[in-house]
């Protein structure tokens, strides 16, 4: 084989192997105005749009999340922690950075 052909296979093997990280999206959610997230009773998250008459209902009844909050799940439920816990890098400092 020639030193191209190996090239070409060589780059072909990267793609290949660093393909999976780059699918992996880690920013922050896309949230939309006039969307619902919605953790179901499964535990199952979904989205979707809501109206005028759906936000209003909503809106009677909801409670605006504090900033600093965050958000995460562990074995089906939906937790919530203050952010204290992350330095300004968004590296978990709690217990020493465990």
């Amino acid at each position: 084989m020639s030193a191209r052909m190996n090239a070409l296979y060589a780059a072909a093997a990267l793609v290949a192997i660093a393909t999976p990280a780059m699918a992996q999206d880690t920013s922050p959610w896309d949230l939309r105005e006039r969307n619902a997230y919605v953790m179901d009773m499964q535990g199952k998250m979904w989205s979707t749009r809501v109206g005028d008459k759906g936000m209003a209902m909503m809106m009677r009844h909801a409670h605006a999340v504090p900033r600093g909050t965050v958000l995460f799940t562990n074995n089906g439920k939906l937790y919530m922690a203050s952010a204290g816990m992350f330095d300004r890098a968004g590296n978990f400092a709690a217990m020493g950075g465990y």
